[in-house]
Parts: structure tokens; C-alpha cells; sequence
């Protein structure tokens, strides 16, 4: 049963954001799957702690995009981000309220991508997930009697939202500015909290974190009903636009009216991704029909390398043909990881996504599932493809490349080649280090030490917060200050157990 956008929220209670939130939503899940704050949660139920409201500075990481450039993302510090996850939770009443005010004209749920309970997940966000059944398939019924479809983007939409936006969008922007001095008014606390995360910055929400999804969200749905009231009928999915519309005027029409609200909480339009263009026209570039129109055997057959190869074939040109675009490979994989394939299939698979992933170093975060283990690959072609990437990730200063390296020779038990102590350290990269930590720590390598004494001078220096994840996880308890000090002594960590995988075995 379709559910409106209202229902979705009022099904989560405040204290299932909170948990939600703080204990599933602190990481990035483009951040190699190492990283828990389960029981950062647990710590802050069971000792309450009072964390000192302050401004901290957050950790740093890029994430390759499907089109070969990095994305930024934040890794916030726990304190701060505990902060605004209960500041969210202790006002979530009044912002469902805010949300039902924003969407209940809506004829369908424009907001396709947003916080909601998950199935078989505790998390609250999933980037892309998608529930048919609740959240119905408006497309068919935007597209009768239109001629024309415009898509349009928001212009670096987290890293612009403007914190002090969040009032104007809560409650008006007059009444916003009447009480920006009371400090005790809530939407003036979700602004603080938020600026907090960020080192008191009031431009840019972190890229990672649930919270900038609920955040961004406040102002989106907000533009979503000016627009709804002038009679618009499209979808968003986070800041990409869909609208049908029955000549180019109107086409123009729409993407005034958006950027005219856009401009109202300091956005922009981002007029390269900005098209308006016959329907026939998209729907004959659309990869998505294209690759999906291809023949491919029913679930219940096999398919053998001739088959295997022509469908990959066909998903490397309509990546060319669409300037690179590794979604398209990333598609192509997802759709042969959940079929059954004839051995010589499995293995030109492998070695094509392998190869392919040394090109496009988005597809490397998918490979441990949907190659290494769907596949159960020998232990040898990981061992040589991770030595590459780690060479690769060093040398072109790809740190998210070289962190999954350490991530595969951790949990696969191996040693990489070449890698060099003094890289890891000037490469500045909180994840990388921690990461090598572990990686020589398990070993019992006395390098590990090395990387120990970067932290302590990290720590002495004040800089903790930049590089907490490493600082906290590599010193022990007596090294610490604070609420570090009080954290690492009652057992937190942020890492999960780093098991093997037994069932890879060198052949």
C-alpha cells in the first residue's frame, strides 16, 4: 500500500531517529565496512555522558564517483554528533509536524530518497533503496500528455545548505531572524548542533552522516511545497529533479520558479546538469532501457562466457558512450553477481571487473561482495589485484583506493608488497592510517609502533579531532584526555572485530 511521505516519518518514534541515527548513521556506507558506532551508542544509553557543547573539527575522506572524481565526505567527531542526533530526537514532534505541513498537498510522494524505517536494516537511510509497494510509481502518471521532461540538480547541495537556513525553512524566515539571538528556541538548536558538526561552519551539511539527509530534507520539502502550490508535478530524488511538462516553455517556466526558490535558502541551480528535452529523445538515451532491453536467459538458467561476454561488452560501450559513467559497470555487476554462470564465465567475469576496477575505482568498494565472495575467488588473484590497487591507490594519492587494499590483505590474510610506512603517514589520511595500524598490529609488526607515535604527536598537538578515528582506536586509555579518556575506559571502539574469511583459500 502506497504510504505518503507524512507516514513514512510518523512510523519512526524519536527515540528510533535517536538510535537510528546515532548508532547506524555516524558512517559513511562508502567507507570500507569496518566502522561501528553501536557502541558509541550503547555508552551514551547506559553512562549518559555529558559531552562538552562545543565546535569540533571532523575527519576528512574523498569517495571515487561513478564519473571519476572525488566526492568529500565527513566523518563527524562522536561528542558533537551525539549532540545533534538527541537535538533532532528531542524536537522530532515538531518536525514531523513540519514535514506533514510541507507534503500534504503533495499528489504523490515527490521525495523518492529519505530517512524511513528500512527492512532488514537498522540503519534509517539507504542511498538508492527503493520499496515499490510503499512508495508507489508516480512516473506513468507524470508522463500523460507530456512532451518534454526537464531534469535539473541543486549546485553542491550539502556542502551550500546554509545552517541558518534551517530556521527560515522551520518556521519562516521572518520569524527565523526575529529570534536569531535565542539561543533556547529549537530551531535555533538544530542550527547550532548543525554548525557544531563542522567546526562551527554555517555553509555546508557533511556528506555521510544520516543527519545531513533529515537536514537537507527540512529545506527540500519546504522548496517541494512552493512549488507544489504553483502546480508543478515532478519527483526529486535528494537534489536531482524529474519534471514532465507539455512544451519547452513550460520546461522554462519550472526551472525558474525552482531557482527562484532555490535562490530563497541560498541554493543554486547547478545549469550543467540542467536539460530540457523531447521525451522520444530521452528515452532513446536512457542506458538504463538500453541495458535492460538486452537479452539475457531467464533466473532459472545459466548463462556461459558467450553470453557473459556480450553483456558486458554492452555494458562497457554504453559506459563510453554515456562520458564513463561506472554505474553503468556497477548495474552490469549487481546483475551478474545474482545469477548463476558457467565456470569459464566466472572467470572472465573476474578478470574483466578486475580490470575494470583499476579504471574506474568507484567499482573497487563493491568488489569484496559481489566478486570476492559471490565468486570465491583464489586467494592469489586477490592477493596480485590488491597489491596493484594499493600501488595504484599510493601513487595517485587515491587513499580511498589504498584503504581498501589494507581492508582485502586484513581480512584475507596476506601481506602487500612494497608498501612503505613513510607514504601512509604523509598521505595525511585518517582511515589510511588507522587502517595500517591494524594492519601491522595484527601482524605483530613493530611498525605499527611508528604509526602509534603519530598519533601520540596528533594528540599532544591538539589535532584529535581532525584525526580522531586513528588517534582513539591506536593509544590506549593512559594517552588519552577527557571524554576520550572516559570512552576508551569503559571499552568503546569504533571498529568491528576484524575476523578472516576462512572460506578463501589459496589454491
Amino acid at each position: 500500500m502506497q504510504k505518503s511521505y507524512f507516514e513514512f516519518m510518523k512510523e519512526i518514534s524519536s527515540e528510533e531517529l535517536y538510535c537510528g541515527l546515532l548508532a547506524h548513521g555516524l558512517f559513511s556506507e562508502k567507507l570500507p565496512p569496518v566502522f561501528t558506532s553501536e557502541n558509541f551508542y550503547d555508552y551514551c544509553e547506559t553512562k549518559q555522558p555529558s559531552f562538552k557543547d562545543k565546535r569540533r573539527q571532523y575527519i576528512f575522506y574523498e569517495n571515487m564517483r561513478n564519473i571519476n572524481t572525488p566526492r568529500p565526505l565527513g566523518i563527524p567527531s562522536p561528542m558533537a554528533y551525539q549532540h545533534l542526533c538527541r537535538c533532532l530526537a528531542d524536537n522530532w514532534g515538531k518536525l514531523c509536524e513540519h514535514f506533514n505541513d510541507m507534503t500534504a498537498e503533495q499528489s504523490h510522494k515527490v521525495s523518492r530518497i529519505h530517512i524511513r524505517k528500512l527492512s532488514g536494516n537498522s540503519a534509517l537511510f539507504e542511498m538508492n533503496y527503493k520499496n515499490w509497494k510503499a512508495d508507489g510509481s508516480p512516473e506513468p502518471d507524470l508522463l500523460i500528455g507530456k512532451r518534454w521532461i526537464v531534469k535539473a540538480d541543486i549546485s553542491n547541495c550539502f556542502p551550500s545548505i546554509y545552517t541558518h537556513s534551517l530556521p527560515w525553512a522551520l518556521v519562516g524566515k521572518k520569524d527565523a531572524k526575529d529570534h536569531k539571538d535565542n539561543k533556547k528556541e529549537w530551531f535555533n538548536k538544530i542550527d547550532h548542533f548543525s554548525q557544531n558538526i563542522k567546526n562551527g561552519e554555517t555553509h555546508g551539511l557533511l556528506i555521510g552522516p544520516h543527519t545531513s539527509n533529515l537536514l537537507s530534507e527540512i529545506i527540500l520539502t519546504s522548496i517541494d511545497n512552493e512549488l507544489t502550490k504553483i502546480g508543478w508535478k515532478y519527483i526529486r530524488n535528494i537534489d536531482d529533479y524529474t519534471c514532465y511538462v507539455s512544451d519547452y516553455e513550460d520546461g522554462q517556466r519550472f526551472l525558474a520558479d525552482l531557482n527562484r526558490w532555490l535562490r530563497y535558502f541560498d541554493l543554486a541551480l547547478n545549469h550543467k546538469k540542467t536539460e530540457i528535452v523531447k521525451l522520444a529523445i530521452t528515452a532513446d538515451k536512457s542506458w538504463v532501457r538500453q541495458i535492460g532491453s538486452m537479452q539475457i536467459l531467464p533466473k532459472s538458467e545459466i548463462l556461459n562466457y558467450k553470453e557473459v561476454r556480450a553483456y558486458l561488452d554492452h555494458a562497457i560501450e554504453l559506459a563510453h558512450c554515456n562520458d564513463s559513467d561506472a554505474s553503468i559497470l556497477n548495474y552490469a555487476l549487481k546483475v551478474l553477481s545474482s545469477r548463476s554462470v558457467t565456470e569459464n564465465a566466472k572467470a572472465y567475469i573476474v578478470k574483466t571487473i578486475l580490470h575494470w576496477a583499476v579504471l574506474y575505482p568507484y567499482l573497487i568498494p563493491l568488489l569484496n561482495e559481489y566478486v570476492f565472495e559471490k565468486f570465491s575467488i583464489n586467494k592469489d588473484d586477490i592477493i596480485k589485484f590488491t597489491n596493484d590497487i594499493f600501488a595504484y591507490g599510493i601513487k595517485r594519492r587515491n587513499y580511498e583506493a589504498a584503504s581498501y587494499a589494507l581492508f582485502f590483505a586484513i581480512k584475507y590474510e596476506f601481506k602487500i608488497e612494497d608498501i612503505s610506512i613513510e607514504d601512509i603517514i604523509e598521505s595525511d589520511n585518517t582511515v589510511l592510517m588507522l587502517l595500517a595500524y591494524k594492519y601491522f598490529e595484527l601482524s605483530s609488526d613493530p611498525i605499527s609502533l611508528k604509526l602509534k607515535e603519530v598519533a601520540e604527536k596528533l594528540e599532544k598537538d591538539k589535532d584529535i579531532d581532525r584525526h580522531w578515528l586513528f588517534v582513539y582506536e591506536a593509544l590506549p586509555e593512559s594517552k588519552l584526555q577527557e571524554e576520550w579518556k572516559a570512552m576508551k575506559k569503559a571499552g568503546v571502539s569504533f571498529l568491528k572485530s576484524f575476523k578472516t574469511d576462512a572460506a578463501i583459500k589459496a589454491k
